[in-house]
């Protein structure tokens, strides 16, 4: 009897020291878990900064232009439009001396094209496609055959968006505004307009637009001018030069007087240009 009450002892003790073993080496698990989780929260705090950096952008419309002209002879400038907090749209150009945009210029587009197959209305619709999508000057895809335009795109965003939002000095705020027709229409041209706002008022119009087979400008199409001139007496670069003229006396693109002949550059000027300058208010 006493050697199974002995045994019998031994056997609570043993299982006594298993059981308290057993509840050593959980307790580690069970705050090795803790610590897993306090990490997770450090990481989740640490992270959640740059996911708000986009969240940051005040909502409004920015605008920048380079001070000085390069040796080139072309200043950079962009406008970006934020809303809710992210970039919504995005206008970004090149003017010479002469006031002239880069993306209206059609013999700076043929020599551009030779060179290196892009030009520079492709260039920067590319870009600011990039740009909307990406979120991120950093992220911007580069342009084949336009490394010098994106550079100078990507250089643009932070340099305008590190400003304040444009306040309205009159009827629009300052910047560059853009609108471009989606499709060619069935004539295969494709309308593209720009507008130049300072101190509230419309400074510069731009108007143009361009063939689907080839990319030239209509401005450019001699053919197409002598035909239209012996149909209407009219050519599309005198309507569009009467266009502007009429913009930037009315300064109101509803009040813009028709080209007797240009009905139809009539038609797609105002419509642009009110898409242009709706960006603007």
């Amino acid at each position: 009897m006493k050697k199974l009450f002995v045994i019998a002892l031994v056997a609570l003790m043993v299982l006594a020291l298993i059981a308290g073993c057993g509840q050593q080496k959980t307790e580690p698990a069970q705050q090795s878990g803790g610590e897993q989780q306090q990490q997770q929260q450090q990481q989740q705090e640490q992270t959640q900064p740059s996911n708000n950096q986009q969240a940051t952008l005040k909502d409004g419309v920015y605008y920048s232009e380079d001070k000085d002209f390069d040796d080139h002879g072309w200043k950079a400038m962009m406008t970006v439009v934020v809303k809710d907090g992210k970039i919504a749209n995005v206008f970004y150009d090149e003017i010479n001396k002469d006031g002239l945009l880069k993306s209206f210029d059609p013999e700076y587009a043929k020599n551009m094209k030779a060179k290196s197959g892009a030009t520079p209305v492709l260039a920067q619709t590319s870009l600011a496609a990039s740009l909307l999508e990406k979120q991120n000057p950093d992220n911007i895809d580069a342009v084949t055959g336009a490394t010098h335009s994106s550079d100078k795109f990507k250089e643009m965003v932070k340099q305008t968006l590190a400003g304040t939002p444009v306040e309205a000095k009159g009827a629009f705020k300052d910047g560059l505004y853009k609108a471009a027709d989606k499709d060619f229409d069935d004539h295969g041209w494709k309308g593209m307009a720009a507008v130049i706002i300072k101190d509230g008022k419309i400074a510069s119009a731009f108007y143009d637009q361009l063939n689907k087979e080839d990319g030239h400008y209509k401005s450019t199409d001699t053919e197409y001018a002598k035909n239209m001139e012996a149909k209407t007496k009219m050519t599309p670069n005198k309507a569009v030069e009467a266009l502007v003229k009429s913009l930037l006396e009315k300064q109101d693109v509803s009040q813009v007087d028709a080209v007797t002949g240009a009905t139809g550059t009539t038609g797609n000027f105002k419509t642009l240009m009110g898409e242009a300058l709706s960006f603007a208010k």
